[in-house]
């Protein structure tokens, strides 16, 4: 069987390493480039090194999303349409 109480001291000591070594500054607070993952400023906005290629690919990434939630807005008005319409349709005649 398990001890418990040994998986419990377990994972104290593991947390409390993980803490000791985030206070001590060994690692500074940062964001992550959304295209290629390098560590950039927490400041950086957007959320893109200052490679011109992490920059395009956000900017296309950017206007795809934003046509696909324009796009998914449409066919859900249609599809809502195509059952509310006949509803309202044959409560009118």
């Amino acid at each position: 069987m398990v001890d418990a109480s040994k998986v419990k001291e377990n994972i104290a000591k593991m947390t409390n390493k993980a803490r000791g070594s985030l206070s001590t500054g060994k690692v500074q607070p940062h964001k992550h480039c959304r295209v290629c993952f390098t560590p950039i400023k927490m400041s950086a906005e957007p959320r893109v090194c200052k490679d011109q290629e992490c920059i395009d690919k956000n900017s296309r990434d950017e206007r795809n999303q934003k046509q696909m939630r324009i796009w998914m807005f449409v066919f859900l008005g249609l599809f809502a349409f195509s059952f509310i319409g006949p509803l309202v349709l044959n409560s009118i005649f």
